[in-house]
């Protein structure tokens, strides 16, 4: 699975404090043909000054705020940088209800569960971040913007770091997109993604392909027999080695199961992988070592 055309472009990681969630910035073009259109993805708590200055020193100019999924760690930043851009926030239409109450959405099964939840983050993220031990233990005392009471280990990352959960809000411009047949190709001044559905983490999640051109200017390869060159950006849905958590509601085991099998290993072999949170790695060296994938 590959994403449409290529263009020539750069991807800037700006990591989260809390929870190591890896916001990116893809920009359009090359540099020294300013202003160029980007989109920043994965906006997590205490981004926006790091994302800000990428976009200045590098002469961007934001298109859309785009989440790979609902959680909280993934779009705590959203509504700044929305606002500071006067640009929407985009993500899968069966994870919008999440950004009004993102805590709220997290009650459930293995909320609060306390260290068992944090095994099952050790478990899920191979030590790609704590995300998903986080939010299991997200709810039950402190009251977030959207009413709901928080505490657990998400609740004291964030204050710990100064993000006070009463203080968050959602962005005033919210816009789903559905797929067809799979998949949406999104375009945003010259910044043209592949979204594709990955269920199984939660009911939106979300896979972003970037194509990019390959040696001599040939997009990824095309005609060559040579593999193709971009990147997926991949939330919670794959990490190097590991596979994103299942048993927060919204989650499903045996839907993360087709995803990995119907979508994930049917990704080029060739592409980088930036995951929600740790190193980057390649679609062919997970194919290889995952035992997730196996």
């Amino acid at each position: 699975m590959s994403a449409p055309g290529s263009v020539p472009a750069e991807v800037h990681v700006v990591v989260a404090p809390v929870f190591g969630t890896n916001c990116c910035v893809v920009a359009a073009g090359v540099a020294g043909a300013e202003p160029r259109d980007c989109v920043i993805i994965d906006a997590g708590a205490g981004v926006a000054e790091g994302v800000a200055r990428v976009v200045e020193e590098r002469g961007l100019r934001p298109r859309a705020v785009l989440a790979t999924h609902g959680h909280v760690d993934h779009t705590w930043d959203a509504a700044e940088l929305c606002e500071r851009y006067d640009v929407p926030m985009r993500l899968h239409a069966a994870d919008a209800y999440r950004i009004d109450d993102p805590f709220g959405t997290l009650v459930g099964a293995g909320a609060g569960a306390g260290a068992g939840a944090g095994a099952g983050a050790g478990a899920d993220a191979g030590g790609a971040g704590a995300e998903a031990g986080g939010n299991a233990g997200a709810v039950a005392g402190g009251r977030a913007g959207s009413g709901t009471i928080v505490s657990g280990a998400l609740a004291r990352e964030l204050a710990g770091l100064g993000f006070v959960p009463e203080s968050y809000r959602a962005p005033t411009s919210v816009r789903g997109f559905g797929t067809r047949d799979g998949f949406a190709d999104l375009t945003f001044g010259d910044v043209t993604l592949r979204a594709v559905h990955a269920p199984g983490h939660t009911e939106g999640s979300t896979l972003y392909l970037l194509d990019l051109p390959g040696p001599d200017g040939d997009p990824g390869g095309r005609g060559k027999g040579a593999a193709r060159s971009g990147i997926v950006f991949t939330g919670d849905v794959l990490f190097a080695g590991s596979i994103g958590r299942t048993d927060l509601p919204g989650g499903d085991d045996a839907t993360m199961g087709a995803t990995l099998r119907d979508v994930v290993t049917r990704l080029d072999a060739g592409l980088t992988v930036v995951p929600g949170h740790g190193p980057t790695t390649t679609v062919e060296h997970e194919l290889a070592t995952n035992p997730y994938l196996g």
